[in-house]
């Protein structure tokens, strides 16, 4: 993974885009699995995911999955003085 760190820029005061997000294509009604559901952190200068959670099923109107999601994946990174977003929340 040395290659990356030559590719990136350093995190710190970066813009973090939190949202959640479905996977299309994921279901399989023949197994009976619904779609995966998942919450990523996009940095926005590297143009580079850094990490994804992969939540509950997501139910209309109630993101309480993607919510409990985003402490766990925020966890992974030391983000001080970056700056994070998160989708609005139905």
């Amino acid at each position: 993974m040395r290659w990356i760190q030559d590719l990136r820029l350093p995190i710190n005061r970066e813009v973090v885009a939190v949202d959640g997000k479905t996977i299309r294509g994921s279901a399989d009604k023949f197994a009976c699995l619904k779609a995966a559901h998942v919450v990523s952190a996009w940095a926005a200068d590297n143009r580079l995911v850094l990490a994804q959670v992969k939540t509950d099923e997501k139910s209309k109107g109630n993101e309480v999955s993607t919510i409990t999601a985003i402490p766990q994946l925020l966890a992974m990174f030391a983000l001080k003085g970056s700056i994070i977003t998160i989708d609005a929340a139905d």
